[in-house]
């Protein structure tokens, strides 16, 4: 059996097993863990290494000061470490077992740690590798790698992978391998990193050895093979300019570089012959199936570095799994070469967060828009969702498959957000689309014409009479919410009849949306009215501005409203706030007010749609600090109703000049009166998610007062039926079911930017504009609600991290309802991702604030004070100056 990880490491483990199983892997050998402890023992007990715990292990620890330490022990290793005679024994034993003879002739010795080269950690470039080594040459080569241990690099890698134990205790083995005489070398990855998808291999090579390569010291050739197909096929090459080549010295061992001044035209020439592309293409996809059969393999693509001696021979130097990749989860896999499904991430483009839900949390969440649209009634592989550890996909194949499906795409995703129709235009669609329509998307057309006849009497009674419609439809949600306001039910009752009651309400309730969809059928009316004014478009989105009834804009007039009390301005902190509010300090006025508010918005926040995210009302020093930032005497709010005025004026004055004025009244004042509740379905949906959480956690205390959960958050690890089961049956593991449910998380838990498109085969779809042009500062996006601002920018990775001053522009990868406060301030946003229905884009054209999306790389590419000018007619941004300039 082949010796364990913690003995040789994660290098050396794969090179054994590869050579185990014939893998053309030189020969060598590896000096294990235990031969170091000898000199892992006397830096321990030096002066240097108790210093470096000593600061390292603080919590606001000095990088400089850190890599200062990590030097110096560095030091101390290369003037006092030399080999003792039972290691010069031992090596020396070692060495004849491998090579045959006492001399090693040329070798490379390389680190390898137990922490490295593994799922999850690759250490890549941590830790140090010598080349061209020879019998004197080999004790100095062996204290390189094992110093290297030490490395602030290292170190650093170390902490961010929260191995506080590894750095306490570090570990080395070192690989002693016979040196290739390489002609050309270099690395290939298992997959494609411009794209993600598994079916292609990259391959970088340059002449020499592929320290070059490997070290991103030049620009190499890129190969990339399509391994789906039956034999392989070439898709592209790339020639590098392969500006330097590294080459193994003639004559006692080390290395020498070589700079192409452009005589020897490396820049012209490719380095591998397409033979040579396709072999190295075939020895990535034997490496990757050798792992078949071992235990620590999950099926992630590998990374490997090969040689080419001069005698054209193909070597394997070493070989890693992939940990920068995006794993796609096993049950959305499909095998090489069968038919592909595309998928759309539904988080991420509707509600623009990428972090999973709970299991509890999207366990709650799809019984609840399942039960509201027939789309996402359809679970599984066979059906139109895919809800799954965390996640919830559209199943795009199936959609297109079922009758009326490629309208369903083209109107419900392409038309409405232009990131996805151009990813989707990069692409054959007709490759996705299966050939018979699963079992679980059948009769769906008749689904949704049920759903609609259920709607029809509602429209044509909103036609009628809006006013009483209107009234009929605030009743019915006004009950619904009264019903999640009630007191949660008893921890004893079975938390799936609780969901069901509601879900039950729910949808008798759903119909009456018919109502409301009166006022979006004026507004696209509206639109055809008003197609030939060039300005029509944009004073139809300021005519939609803060709508009544739309429960984001009402909540920030609300915020507003608080945020100008005496209780509010004269007050300094969250703590005394809630002191003060505790002991009944200020105004009935106000504290009615607040608890209003509180008892209506107190549910939103970050991630709201997640029953395991606390809400605002639980940590209300939070919304005292919101409503202190807000600026009260100049807000987006302030002038929102005097620009929708302004609209409606000069769209009467157009629709008279060209015969449409009764047209147009009748239909703005569907649009003012409807228009603004079509976002009210989903708030009633957060309050249900909050009554779930509410009674979750109440059963959450009752399982840690039994001893079967350690906190009461625990209870969001569950699904719905575990916990139904565990109330009847004291019986039940929790925390088997917690491991279980929480593992594929934990494979994931790296990834945090995920991509809306996706297929079977990983592959990421993108799309590109027809220009990705950025000269002269302009870049160009997405227009999502129209208006040209000039500010200074200010960079957001969540809604709190700090506060926004009026008239700054916020820059985010996405924004949800928990940012509605930092749109008070607003002058303008920049999203990187998000089309017209996300909620940043509606609440911008809500308070009128110009927006752009699909920013590539917004939060990376600007920085806070940089001053930018958005047009949000035209998406673009201008950078007029920057901080870093």
């Amino acid at each position: 059996p082949p010796p364990s990880l913690s003995e040789v490491g994660g290098k050396a483990l794969s090179l054994i097993k590869s050579s185990a199983v014939g893998l053309p892997v030189p020969p060598g050998l590896v000096l294990t863990v235990f031969f170091f402890e000898l000199w892992l023992d006397r830096i321990l007990r030096s002066d240097e290494w108790t210093e470096f715990l000593s600061h390292t292990t603080t919590e606001e620890s000095d990088p400089s000061r850190q890599k200062e330490l990590c030097d110096a022990i560095k030091q101390r290793c290369n003037a006092d470490l030399t080999l003792s005679s039972m290691q010069h024994e031992e090596l020396n034993l070692a060495i004849r077992a491998a090579f045959g003879s006492d001399d090693i002739g040329v070798v490379a010795v390389r680190s390898s740690s137990p922490e490295e080269d593994l799922l999850g950690s690759s250490f890549a470039g941590g830790y140090d590798t010598t080349l061209g080594v020879t019998s004197s040459t080999l004790e100095e080569a062996l204290r390189i790698s094992f110093s290297s241990a030490f490395d602030h690099r290292v170190v650093s890698y170390k902490s961010r992978q929260n191995q506080i134990s590894c750095i306490e205790r570090p570990r080395i083995a070192v690989v002693i391998q016979r040196q290739i005489k390489s002609d050309t070398s270099g690395v290939a990855f298992g997959y494609n990193p411009s794209n993600n998808c598994f079916d292609e291999i990259m391959i970088g090579a340059n002449f020499g050895l592929g320290e070059t390569v490997v070290g991103g010291t030049v620009t190499p050739d890129t190969y990339i093979v399509d391994r789906s197909s039956s034999p392989p096929v070439i898709l592209d090459k790339k020639v590098g300019d392969k500006a330097t080549v590294m080459r193994l010295n003639d004559e006692g061992g080390g290395t020498r570089e070589e700079k192409d001044d452009g005589g020897n035209n490396n820049a012209n020439v490719l380095a591998l012959t397409d033979e040579q592309i396709l072999e190295v293409a075939g020895l990535v996809t034997r490496v990757e199936e050798s792992r078949d059969d071992d235990d620590d393999d999950d099926g992630s693509p590998v990374d490997i570095e090969w040689a080419y001696d001069e005698g054209e021979t193909l070597h394997l130097l070493q070989a890693r799994p992939v940990t920068a990749h995006l794993p796609l989860f096993p049950e959305m896999l499909t095998e090489r070469g069968a038919p592909k499904r595309l998928y759309l991430d539904i988080m991420v483009m509707t509600q623009g967060f990428s972090d999973p839900l709970s299991v509890f949390g999207l366990d709650v969440w799809r019984k609840i828009v399942g039960a509201m649209k027939a789309t996402m009634s359809t679970f599984g592989k066979s059906g139109l969702v895919w809800n799954i550890h965390g996640r919830q996909y559209f199943n795009l194949s199936n959609m297109l498959k079922v009758t009326g499906g490629h309208a369903m795409v083209d109107k419900g995703f392409r038309k409405v957000d232009r990131s996805i129709d151009r990813a989707l235009g990069s692409i054959d669609i007709s490759d996705y689309v299966p050939a018979a329509v699963p079992e679980g998307a059948k009769g769906m057309l008749w689904k949704q014409v049920k759903e609609l006849f259920r709607m029809v009497p509602y429209m044509f009674r909103s036609m009628w009479n809006a006013d009483q419609a209107l009234q009929d439809y605030i009743q019915r949600s006004d009950q619904l919410m009264e019903r999640c306001y009630e007191d949660v039910c008893s921890k004893d009752a079975p938390i799936g009849t609780a969901l069901d009651a509601i879900i039950d309400d729910l949808t008798a309730f759903i119909p009456g949306i018919g109502a409301l969809m009166v006022g979006m059928l004026s507004r696209a009316l509206l639109h055809k009215i008003f197609s030939q004014s060039e300005e029509g478009e944009e004073l139809l989105i300021s005519l939609c501005m803060d709508l009544n009834g739309n429960p984001t804009s009402e909540m920030g007039h609300a915020m507003v409203k608080l945020a100008e009390y005496p209780e509010i301005q004269n007050t300094s902190t969250g703590d005394e706030f809630v002191q003060k509010l505790e002991h009944n300090q200020f105004s009935k006025e106000f504290t009615d007010m607040y608890h209003q508010y509180l008892k209506k918005f107190g549910c939103r926040g970050i991630r709201e749609i997640d029953a395991a995210t606390p809400r605002s009302y639980e940590r209300q020093q939070g919304i005292f600090d919101t409503l202190k930032q807000i600026d009260i005497h100049h807000n987006q709010i302030k002038n929102v109703s005097e620009r929708r005025q302004q609209a409606y004026l000069k769209l009467l004055t157009i629709a008279k000049d060209i015969g449409k004025e009764n047209a147009f009244k009748y239909h703005a004042n569907l649009i003012q009166r409807l228009c603004g509740y079509r976002e009210h379905p989903k708030f009633l949906v957060v309050q249900i998610v909050d009554r779930m959480r509410r009674h979750a956690l109440h059963i959450g205390e009752e399982f840690v007062s039994q001893g079967r959960l350690q906190t009461v958050t625990q209870i969001f690890h569950l699904t719905l039926d575990q916990i139904a089961q565990a109330q009847t049956n004291t019986h039940i593991d929790l925390f088997a079911l917690i491991t279980t449910n929480l593992d594929p998380y934990k494979k994931v838990e790296n990834v945090k930017q995920w991509p809306v498109l996706i297929d079977s085969r990983g592959k990421i779809l993108r799309g590109t504009r027809d220009s990705q042009s950025q000269q002269d500062g302009l870049i160009l996006g997405d227009p999502i609600s129209p208006g040209v601002i000039k500010g200074k920018a200010k960079v957001f990775n969540n809604p709190y991290e700090k506060p926004l001053l009026t008239g700054e522009i916020i820059v985010a990868r996405f924004t949800e309802p928990s940012w509605t406060p930092l749109f008070i301030n607003a002058a303008a946003i920049v999203m990187e991702i998000g089309g017209p229905m996300q909620h940043g884009a509606i609440i911008a054209r809500e308070y009128g604030i110009p927006c752009v999306s699909g920013v590539i790389n917004a939060t990376t590419i600007f920085s806070d004070g940089d001053l930018l000018e958005v047009d949000g007619s035209a998406g673009t941004v201008l950078v007029h100056s920057s901080i870093e300039s």
